[in-house]
């Protein structure tokens, strides 16, 4: 019992004695409890809302996929990039003149400019394709393939020839297979990494190289100089589907 409640309870009892038509013994002095244990209390009730996930921190180095993953949203790319370099776009471009809603990042500095893409176009959920394609872009890919970077070079890097699409329409010049080489995809991980090959600056106006829908071979002997008249024009990484979201 509280200091409180024995002061209270001996009050009670001195206006009790006092109505009784006999006289009662003085009341007995409240004991001292200054030692007696506090009352236990009541437990805190504990929250039940989501806790907010935790900041992610400013981006400063443009690497594919680097800090990019199919769960962000617009918000996390506001984190990452600056509320201010984070655009909703209703027309990116897509395949063959199709228009897309998306997210531009970087839309006014062509250095830094990339286009994202998502499962759900909508509500800008499940981040699938980010493609960067200006020229002198500061983005690259994780495993050093750059925009500007020659056929030969990208050979190099590869280790061994690969094979890609003609120049000139729709899908030229994407890289369709590695044939194994150290840039091919590594089993088990799902980002996919794409570079497509385009004309070398410096390219000149009648120069021979593999042009149409048809798919060609960096080795190829009919094309002895694609090496330096080709160069990486556009970087992409695509990622999972919605199941792994």
């Amino acid at each position: 019992m509280t200091l409180a409640r024995l002061a209270l309870a001996a009050t009670l009892a001195l206006i009790l004695a006092g109505c009784q038509r006999e006289t009662a013994a003085p009341a007995a002095p409240a004991k001292n409890t200054t030692n007696a244990a506090p009352a236990t209390a009541a437990p805190t009730p504990q929250s039940t809302d989501t806790p907010a996930p935790p900041a992610l921190a400013p981006v400063s180095d443009y690497v594919l996929p680097g800090a990019l993953a199919p769960d962000l949203g617009v918000e996390q790319l506001r984190q990452l990039f600056g509320a201010g370099n984070v655009a909703i776009d209703e027309r990116l471009p897509g395949a063959e003149g199709a228009e897309i809603r998306g997210v531009r990042l970087f839309g006014a500095d062509p250095t830094r400019r990339a286009r994202l893409y998502f499962q759900d176009s909508q509500t800008l959920r499940g981040l699938s394709l980010v493609v960067v394609d200006d020229p002198g872009s500061r983005w690259r890919l994780d495993n050093g393939v750059a925009i500007g970077l020659p056929l030969a070079e990208l050979v190099r890097l590869n280790g061994k020839p690969l094979r890609f699409y003609g120049l000139d329409w729709d899908y030229g010049g994407i890289v369709t297979d590695w044939n194994g080489g150290a840039l091919a995809p590594k089993d088990g991980d799902p980002v996919r990494r794409n570079a497509r090959l385009g004309w070398a600056d410096d390219a000149p106006a009648n120069a021979a190289a593999p042009v149409g829908d048809g798919e060609f071979s960096s080795d190829d002997p009919r094309y002895p100089k694609q090496g330096a008249l080709l160069q990486v024009d556009e970087l992409s990484v695509s990622f999972p589907g919605e199941d792994d979201l």
